[in-house]
């Protein structure tokens, strides 16, 4: 199964989690406050899952739809160097 960014913005929380967990591949990973986000490539566009550290809410997605949203992982990898 094939999916578009736009499809997967309308599909309902649990088949995007299933979606992600079928075919993502794990990219990467950063802390934004409390919120530990993972970076999952799908093919055709990436997603990002934020998971709150501190209650035990469900991650929500985040599907970004071209790579100039990834430039904050390009800058804290630069960060994590010096």
């Amino acid at each position: 199964m094939s999916s578009s960014y736009y499809h997967f913005q309308t599909l309902a929380y649990s088949q995007q989690d299933r979606y992600v967990q079928q075919h993502g591949q794990l990219i990467a990973h950063r802390w934004h406050e409390n919120f530990s986000v993972e970076l999952y490539d799908l093919g055709s566009f990436y997603c990002e899952r934020w998971l709150e550290q501190e209650c035990l809410h469900r991650p929500r997605y985040q599907a970004l739809a071209n790579v100039d949203s990834l430039e904050i992982y390009s800058l804290q990898e630069r960060a994590s160097l010096y």
